[in-house]
């Protein structure tokens, strides 16, 4: 039996916040350690002394680099130095996750979660806009691209020449999620009755626009709630003046930081999740939503159409009065219990067993080229 292939893996987001691209590395990382064809160990951006906030496999071996992403990420924009073995350790295919990966001289895979540094690039800070110049060097020295979705497929060939034979689009499974406390997630609410969105108040997210459409749905229930939780982002000062601006603010509930428990309640709890993004790359929170029976009203941006297929209702990004219409409709039966039944449809597609597998041939097909 051939020795298994050294996989050294980007673990950096996983000493962050708990946000989409962690849950993602933390799927990857646990579905590879699951391959007798692969050995995997860790490589991590950051200091020995930051928490993990992830479980991490315990045949998992992690390379600490003790350069900051702030000296590396200039370096490399320029020139391939310093060495990528110096990052990664011992290894035969080294995987970025998170729009960037060392200049070394073994292959290397990238992944690119999402266009929007492309496409939107104002969304962004200059750091994060950095990426997009990191992304086109690692193309430019061979390296293999890895999308989630063929929507960012296509997004991303419009900016950069990548070869046909170097993209593979290899979609997640869902992150394990446990059933909440529906009452608690109401309590945490403060109603029986509430629309949910998660995650950072980014202004791709359009969070500000669902409180507009929330303030336009037609009857609502008088006990109706909007809860936001999520970190604060670059949208935190459009989104205060949007809900100080609402004929009653107090209708919205603002939450910063949550723990996975919590987490779990507020989804099981609530009437709806909204996921108004004017951009995607994948996208965790429409399917864990389904995952416990609740129903999701979306957008059309980016790859939530091809990740939720028709287990969503969708409206146009940034088009309020679409959005309030759908999130009416997906208050009241018959097409609510419709919703939840489609959603448990949906989210079998996906299997983190499925996605081990894929990037196990794209690693091999990466480590065997010439």
């Amino acid at each position: 039996m051939d020795a298994p292939l050294r996989v050294a893996l980007d673990i950096t987001p996983l000493a962050g916040e708990p946000t989409g691209i962690a849950r993602a590395v933390s799927g990857v990382l646990h579905s590879l350690c699951t391959r007798d064809d692969l050995k995997v160990s860790g490589w991590m951006l950051t200091g020995r002394n930051r928490a993990i906030p992830f479980d991490i496999p315990d045949q998992v071996s992690i390379h600490h680099c003790p350069i900051p992403p702030r000296a590396l990420h200039p370096s490399w924009a320029r020139l391939p130095l310093p060495r990528g073995h110096l990052i990664h350790g011992p290894a035969d295919v080294v995987h970025g996750m998170n729009y960037v990966v060392p200049p070394t001289g073994i292959p290397t895979v990238l992944t690119v979660q999402d266009a929007s540094i492309f496409t939107n690039p104002e969304w962004y800070d200059s750091n994060v806009r950095g990426f997009a110049r990191l992304v086109r060097k690692a193309i430019e020295r061979g390296c293999w691209i890895h999308v989630s979705t063929h929507s960012v497929a296509e997004a991303l060939t419009a900016y950069c020449h990548i070869p046909q034979e170097r993209l593979a689009v290899i979609g997640y499974g869902i992150p394990e999620i446990k059933p909440g406390d529906k009452a608690n997630g109401e309590r945490i609410a403060g109603s029986p009755r509430y629309i949910l969105a998660l995650g950072s108040v980014n202004q791709r997210k359009g969070i500000p626009e669902l409180v507009e459409a929330f303030e336009m749905i037609s009857n609502p229930p008088r006990d109706l709630r909007l809860v936001i939780a999520g970190l604060p982002g670059l949208d935190e000062d459009r989104l205060k003046t949007t809900i100080a601006n609402m004929s009653d603010p107090s209708c919205v509930t603002r939450i910063s930081r949550l723990d996975d428990s919590q987490r779990s309640d507020l989804l099981q709890g609530a009437s709806i999740l909204a996921y108004p993004s004017f951009d995607e790359g994948f996208g965790f929170p429409p399917l864990e939503a389904m995952s416990l029976g609740t129903p999701v009203v979306a957008s059309t941006g980016g790859s939530i159409p091809e990740v939720v297929g028709d287990a969503a209702l969708l409206a146009s990004p940034g088009n309020i009065q679409e959005l309030a219409t759908a999130l009416a409709k997906a208050l009241e039966d018959p097409l609510r219990s419709d919703l939840i039944n489609r959603g448990y449809k949906k989210i079998t597609d996906y299997s983190w067993e499925l996605t081990a597998i894929a990037l196990s041939e794209l690693y091999h097909r990466a480590a065997t080229a010439k």
